[in-house]
């Protein structure tokens, strides 16, 4: 759900807003993420990649790989989840220091997506390329 900005909204309720968003953007990428994470589980679970030797990448370690990202996606998916009620806090904050901490947090977190986000692409990547020397 996107919120809208109102007329009637101050710079900070408009900075609220933004960080909101994009966390709900976060936690609907993170979704889709956790679907694709147990799609790829079950082609590397099947008997077809068992049973194949075809290629030089370790399916047993690509499927390490996406269980790690499984427990990182559970993590990330929890701290959105945690830091999203604290943006109301947010509103009153009265001074510089305490906005700060707000978005210092908030930067952590993004930069904590990105690294993950990055991390699932090079997987997923590896895995392509294997799968197209399965295939």
């Amino acid at each position: 759900m996107v919120n809208s900005i109102q007329e009637h909204h101050n710079n900070e309720e408009i900075e609220v807003l933004r960080l909101q968003n994009e966390i709900n953007q976060w936690k609907s990428e993170l979704d889709f993420i956790e679907q694709e994470i147990n799609f790829y589980l079950e082609i590397l679970n099947s008997s077809i990649v068992k049973e194949t030797k075809a290629s030089n990448i370790d399916p047993k370690y690509l499927l390490n790989q996406f269980k790690d990202i499984e427990i990182s996606n559970d993590k990330i998916k929890k701290a959105c989840k945690r830091f999203q009620p604290k943006l109301e806090e947010k509103k009153e904050c009265e001074d510089i220091q305490c906005d700060h901490a707000f978005l210092n947090e908030h930067v952590l977190l993004r930069l904590k997506i990105e690294n993950y986000l990055s991390k699932v692409r090079t997987t997923k990547g590896l895995t392509f390329e294997f799968l197209r020397n399965v295939i």
